[in-house]
């Protein structure tokens, strides 16, 4: 019984003992692997990867909209100076001039939205009140007119009151373009329009018989 119990309270200092050094070693490892930086950079980027990315196409959103914006502009004033170079126009024309106006939007997939409007200022009974009249529009198939009924026929004659002070006739260019961010997830998709005057450069009035 002695010999036995002497080799219990041996196996039980043996397991103690084992059981320190598992325990010292874990510790160890643990304080290590505490010290040890080598994954910190790593992890930090990938937890910025994300913030990054998105920080990246909000500039770059930013950047192509105002190139976008710029296009708008510039697609209004070159139907608008094509037009006017016109001594007569068939529709055939008009849509010849839409897709030399939808060019200037490339690379973009989405095509603007023109319409071109003759507009004349007219003098009522020798006075000095001013009228103006539509004499011929014609628009691409997706225009969209904005507003009621009353709204979309004060807007097919509008002019600045700026250029209803004399009787003069008119090119009104509008046009409208729809611009989707790389954020689409994040942003609205976002509606441009632009509207320019210029009046005819070589006669007085350009018409368009076969125009509505």
């Amino acid at each position: 019984m002695i010999g036995l119990h002497h080799k219990i309270n041996g196996a039980r200092l043996a397991l103690a003992g084992s059981l320190r050094k598992f325990g010292t070693h874990k510790f160890a490892l643990l304080r290590k692997f505490s010290k040890d930086e080598r994954g910190v950079s790593a992890v930090e980027f990938a937890l910025l990867l994300p913030v990054l990315i998105i920080i990246y196409a909000g500039v770059a959103d930013v950047s192509r909209g105002v190139d976008a914006n710029r296009k708008v502009n510039r697609v209004s004033s070159v139907v608008g100076d094509l037009v006017s170079r016109q001594i007569s126009v068939l529709p055939a024309q008009l849509d010849d001039i839409f897709t030399i106006g939808s060019t200037i939007m490339v690379p973009s997939v989405a095509a603007p939205q023109i319409r071109i409007s003759f507009l004349k200022v007219e003098r009522v009974n020798n006075s000095n009140t001013f009228i103006v009249r539509l004499d011929w529009s014609r628009k691409t198939s997706r225009f969209v007119e904005k507003g009621n009924a009353k709204e979309q026929a004060e807007r097919r004659v509008y002019l600045p009151e700026k250029l209803r002070q004399e009787p003069m006739n008119y090119i009104r260019v509008e046009t409208q373009y729809t611009y989707t961010p790389l954020l689409s997830f994040l942003l609205p998709k976002m509606d441009m329009e632009e509207t320019y005057f210029i009046s005819p450069r070589y006669s007085d009035v350009i018409p368009c018989a076969q125009c509505r």
